[in-house]
C-alpha cells in the first residue's frame, strides 16, 4: 500500500513537470529571440499613437505584447499582438505595414530568427479610416529589419 502511494505520487510530480516543461517551452524559445531592429522612413501609427520615423527595436514582452523602443524616451509604446506561427522562419526579417493614402498603421512584425510572426490586431482609427475610404485598397508596405544582439 505505501509503495502504490509513493508510485501515485511519484507519477503525479513527473506529470507536473512535464506539464510545466511544455507550458515553458514557447516562453523559453520566445525568451530567446532578443527582437529585431528596424529603420522606418515614416511616421506610423500603433494603436492610436503615431511613431515618427526612426529607427526602432521591436521586442517581444510576452506572448502578446511588443514593445517599440526608438532613440527618443518618448518614442516608445507597448503594442498588443497576436502570435502567427509558420512553418519556417522568413530568410528575412520584415515590419509590414498597412498604407491607407498617407497613413500608415503598423501590421506585422517578423525574424528571420523565429517561425512566429506578430501581427497588430485593427485599431478604432484604422476601422474607421476604413470605412471613409471603402473604395480604396490599402497598400502593404515592407521594411526589411536586422535581428538585434541577445544580452
Amino acid at each position: 500500500m505505501k509503495r502504490s502511494i509513493t508510485s501515485f505520487l511519484a507519477s503525479g510530480l513527473v506529470s507536473t513537470a512535464l506539464a510545466i516543461g511544455v507550458a515553458a517551452t514557447p516562453f523559453n524559445a520566445f525568451a530567446q529571440d532578443s527582437g529585431v531592429k528596424a529603420t522606418i522612413p515614416f511616421a506610423f501609427q500603433v494603436g492610436s499613437k503615431v511613431m515618427p520615423a526612426g529607427t526602432y527595436t521591436f521586442t517581444h514582452e510576452s506572448q502578446s505584447l511588443m514593445q517599440l523602443n526608438g532613440s527618443n524616451s518618448h518614442d516608445r509604446i507597448l503594442a498588443l499582438v497576436l502570435p502567427q506561427t509558420n512553418l519556417n522562419a522568413p530568410k528575412i526579417g520584415t515590419i509590414t505595414f498597412t498604407k491607407y493614402g498617407d497613413r500608415y498603421f503598423l501590421h506585422k512584425v517578423s525574424s528571420s530568427a523565429t517561425s512566429t510572426a506578430w501581427e497588430c490586431p485593427t485599431g478604432k482609427q484604422e476601422k474607421e479610416l476604413v470605412r471613409e475610404l471603402r473604395n480604396q485598397r490599402p497598400t502593404e508596405v515592407a521594411v526589411n529589419v536586422t535581428p538585434t544582439l541577445q544580452h
